[in-house]
């Protein structure tokens, strides 16, 4: 029997530069099991007067012999605070409402189905993990989306029967 699905067909959106700022570690695929742990050290810490963000960003930029993540929210970044950049272009916005549990299925997911496909051709950049206003930390539950980055249409990078959408990305609150 076929496993279930837990991605939805991505969005594919034009979004401008966005400047990521939180608390930033280094990991090697035998490390990264202590992210969440990341998480909590973050939210122990993170404050956000006067209004909560409008979601929650989990940064994964590749570097020698590991990667680094990036757990915070869009903005300056606070003394002591690392930043990612998330560069302008086009990108891929895969939703879930897998919970949180399911993350590393998620991402088994993304690479086994969509990575590599020639209709989503990627760019170079980091992997974001974008959490919504309606995601609950604490539960694990509200939905969350997988950001990959893509090629210039000019280079190659049409998507064919993905659902475009002109814009800035991310739930906004009402």
């Amino acid at each position: 029997m076929a496993k279930a699905k837990l991605l939805k067909r991505p969005v594919v959106e034009a979004m401008p530069d966005r400047r990521i700022a939180g608390l930033l570690r280094r990991y090697t695929l035998e490390t990264r099991f202590k992210i969440p742990q990341q998480w909590d050290d973050y939210n122990a810490s993170a404050k956000t007067p006067g209004k909560e963000p409008d979601g929650w960003y989990g940064v994964c930029r590749d570097e020698d012999a590991g990667f680094c993540y990036l757990c915070g929210i869009e903005g300056k970044p606070a003394k002591g605070q690392g930043e990612i950049t998330l560069p302008a272009g086009r990108w891929a916005r895969f939703a879930t409402t897998a919970h949180l549990s399911r993350m590393g299925d998620v991402w088994e997911e993304l690479h086994r189905d969509w990575m590599g496909r020639p209709d989503l051709p990627q760019r170079d950049g980091p992997l974001v993990e974008f959490y919504p206003p309606a995601f609950n930390g604490k539960t694990g539950e509200g939905g969350f989306e997988i950001w990959v980055p893509l090629a210039d249409e000019r280079e190659g990078g049409s998507a064919p029967g993905l659902t475009a959408s002109p814009g800035v990305a991310g739930p906004k609150k009402s």
